[in-house]
């Protein structure tokens, strides 16, 4: 007895070329939504600016003056109470950035330590003033034009 074999069995090559096409279109979507990793200053920017806006939205509701202070190795956000300055967050700098710091269009010295420099009153109004922090790659700026809120802009060094 002979065994006859089916023509039916099997893949064609376009039914084969039609799911590798298939793999290759999903793969590419999967790898295209995976986020790139941030640097250390991407997320130093980032959580300095939250803080700083967090901080001004808590002295607006609370009545107080809240202040920001910069220096090379890091910053301090400040609380007016009970006549003194009284420090709610502080942290240092994770890398050695380029600082620049600006206020009301003067350049200024960054400080050894960090010391109430600008201001955020409970009106909403504050110093104008510019924070770049820069490194190879990337040049973040913190910018307030006077109006209590911290805007972050990111450029080319």
């Amino acid at each position: 007895m002979r065994r006859r074999i089916s023509k039916d069995a099997g893949f064609t090559l376009v039914e084969i070329l039609c799911v590798l096409a298939l793999i290759g279109l999903m793969t590419s979507v999967v790898v295209l939504s995976i986020p790139t990793p941030k640097s250390s200053l991407d997320k130093q920017a980032e959580l300095l600016t939250g803080q700083v806006n967090a901080m001004v939205q808590d002295g607006l509701i609370s009545g107080s003056v809240t202040a920001a202070g910069f220096s090379k190795d890091g910053y301090a956000l400040y609380v007016f109470e009970d006549s003194e300055w009284s420090e709610r967050a502080a942290a240092q700098w994770s890398d050695s950035y380029r600082l620049t710091l600006s206020r009301a269009t003067a350049k200024l010295d960054m400080p050894k330590t960090a010391e109430p420099l600008i201001l955020f009153q409970p009106t909403g109004l504050s110093t104008p003033f510019e924070l770049t922090l820069s490194d190879r790659e990337t040049k973040y700026a913190l910018l307030s034009k006077g109006d209590g809120q911290i805007e972050l802009v990111k450029s080319a060094p």
